[in-house]
């Protein structure tokens, strides 16, 4: 993994540089040959994503808080003033928890956010962040942002750009082929 000279990410996602061998996947995990370049770069995609997750988690996590509930705050604070119901929360969670009443309590919990039925339709619960909420987010925003550009600090835009765009397109051809 490549990082920039003024990264500040955990010693373990530091280990590697690209001109050290154990770096490339096939060191990795042991293995020197694939059965098709799209094994290889599903695999690439497998092996990476904990390491990208583990340094966001271990910045969320000194905020008290799981990459889940601080995706769960983002979305809230988007729609913020407006309240959002927890279909909406759930439709729009990246990692499709099917859990999103337990999120919620455990951020209701900490203060983060509220809930109340809405006035329309009492099946329906309303939620919306939180002052201490959108206070948590704010002191969260520039170490987040530090660690992106720690973890993407070896990519130029373009090459950030590329990876986004080829990202998006698996993620489509994945979402074609689970219909």
């Amino acid at each position: 993994m490549v990082v920039g000279t003024n990264a500040r990410l955990p010693a373990a996602y530091l280990t590697h540089s690209t001109s050290d061998a154990v770096s490339t996947l096939a060191n990795l995990i042991k293995q020197d040959r694939f059965a098709s370049p799209a094994h290889e770069a599903l695999l690439n995609v497998m092996v990476t994503h904990p390491y990208v997750m583990g340094a966001l988690a271990e910045v969320m996590g000194d905020f008290d808080l799981t990459p889940a509930q601080y995706n769960v705050l983002r979305i809230l604070r988007g729609s913020h003033p407006e309240r959002a119901t927890c279909s909406y929360i759930g439709e729009r969670l990246m990692d499709r928890t099917p859990d999103v009443t337990r999120l919620l309590d455990r951020l209701g919990a900490a203060g983060l956010v509220d809930r109340a039925r809405a006035k329309h339709d009492r099946r329906v619960v309303e939620v919306w962040i939180t002052e201490a909420g959108l206070d948590r987010l704010r002191a969260l925003d520039e170490p987040v942002d530090e660690t992106i550009r720690a973890l993407t600090g070896g990519l130029t835009a373009d090459e950030q750009r590329t990876l986004s765009n080829l990202l998006e397109k698996l993620r489509q051809n994945v979402e074609v082929a689970a219909t």
